[in-house]
This record gives C-alpha cells, structure tokens and sequence, in this order.
C-alpha cells in the first residue's frame, strides 16, 4: 500500500554508498523518517527532492515501521538559504526545533509556519534575527505555551512598559511587579527561578502581533531597530525555557552573526 504525502526535509543522514534517511516534517504524520534508495547518486531523480529544507511530495510504502520513499517530486527548494552561512544556520534551527516539538494536531500550523520562515530566509523578505524571533514566539504559541502579552497579569493595564515573565509567560506592569518584588520570597531550589524582562511599547505590541497574526503576515510588523534586541532576546529565552532545553543550531547561529 502506498502513502501519499508532503512534507519538508528536516534532516538526512548518508548511508552506503549512495543512499540517505530523510527525517520528514508533514501535516498528515508528524516527523517520519524515510529511506531514499540512490538519492545521493547524480543520477537519481529523487536527488533534488530529498535534500535538507526541501518542500517535497512524496510516494511511500511501508513495512513494518519503516518508510521507503518510492517517489519524490520537489514543490520548493528554498535555494536562497544556501547563499549565506548565516541563513542556513537559522534554517538548521528551524529544522531542529521542528524535529522536538512535534505535538499532535498543530502540525498544520507548524508546518505554514516553518515553510513562510524560510521562504523569508531564502528570498530575503525581512532580517534574519526578526524571522527567528516571529518564529519562537509563534512556535511557543502553537505547541501550547501560549504567552498573555495584551495586558498587565494582575490589574489589567493594557498602556505603558511591561515586565514580561520569561518562566510564566505573562506581563505585569511597572506597579504591580515592584509590589509583587517586595512579596516574592527566596527560592527554595536552584529551580525555582524568576526571570522578568523590561519591554518596550513596540517589544511589546511586535510579541502581540507574532502571536495573534495570521502566519502568512508574520514578518509583516515593524519595530524600531533600538528595539529589535531586546524582542529577539525575549522570544528566544521564552521558548527555550519552555522547552528546557538547548539547540546545538542555535549556538552555532549566535557564532555565525557575531
């Protein structure tokens, strides 16, 4: 029995001497993985199709529970990520954070979400550092780690400079976080930490639209660039802290734009 599905290549790995696992994002499954008999060989078809953060239908069949790829017709390469090694640094974080937080029915949405990412990388549609933070804030979002950024946590402020708390994903204004400083006792364990971010107006409104926005027009907003720091910071320690853990991708992006 054949199975009919899309999905982006998150990752390959080369086997034998001309073979490749595909690591597959789609809609219909979550992330498989996939043998691709030949596909490293100049002479297959499959070999465009089956390349790292290529778009790509493909034909499978199944044996007990592994995928072989039978056919492969690639819908969109994203060729302008290669031409820098800054944009393919972003597009492996993408990649790798796709491949851990699959959760079950926001595929689709991840999936629009990473394809409009690095379509922005490959055609250039907006800087690099405001796709990755749109992308986390997003991200977090849609796994279940809905962040409140439309108004203060505790009085309900909606004007003014925000405090965002990076572990707990809400706001509280100036008034209420130095109240609740004054209240806050010691942490009992080294894991029980406060991390609060003073936003800006703009940090705050670019978080707000990143969330709510349809997907198609998330790169869309502007921020000025005395503020673009402090967002992308916020969005990364937001959805790293909720995922509690590192990305090997990531560390190497900060290297590559230093």
């Amino acid at each position: 029995m054949n199975i009919e599905v899309k999905g982006l290549v998150i990752r390959t790995t080369d086997v034998k001497e001309s073979d490749r696992i595909l690591t597959i994002f789609t809609e219909e499954m979550g992330v498989i993985s996939a043998s691709a008999r030949g596909a490293r060989s100049l002479k297959s078809r499959n070999m465009s199709s089956t390349m790292q953060f290529c778009y790509s239908s493909f034909v499978l069949s199944k044996r007990g529970e592994y995928y072989s790829i039978k056919e492969a017709e690639l819908i969109e390469s994203f060729y302008g990520i290669r031409e820098s090694i800054e944009g393919l640094a972003l597009a492996a974080y993408i990649c790798e954070i796709l491949g851990d937080v699959t959760v079950a029915e926001a595929e689709r949405d991840l999936l629009r979400l990473s394809l409009n990412s690095l379509y922005a990388i490959s055609e250039g549609r907006a800087p690099l550092d405001k796709i990755k933070a749109a992308f986390e804030i997003r991200t977090a979002a849609i796994i279940g780690f809905m962040p409140s950024v439309l108004s203060c946590s505790e009085c309900g402020e909606k004007n003014g400079s925000f405090y965002f708390d990076i572990m707990g994903g809400k706001l509280t204004c100036y008034a209420c976080n130095e109240r609740m400083a004054s209240e806050r006792r010691e942490p009992e364990s080294p894991h029980e930490t406060y991390i609060v971010t003073l936003l800006s107006e703009s940090a705050k409104i670019a978080l707000g639209y990143c969330i709510y926005c349809p997907i198609e027009k998330i790169f869309s907003f502007k921020i000025p660039d005395e503020d673009m720091s402090l967002f992308s910071k916020t969005a990364e320690e937001y959805l790293i802290n909720q995922l509690e853990r590192s990305f090997k991708t990531l560390d190497f992006y900060k290297e590559v734009k230093r």
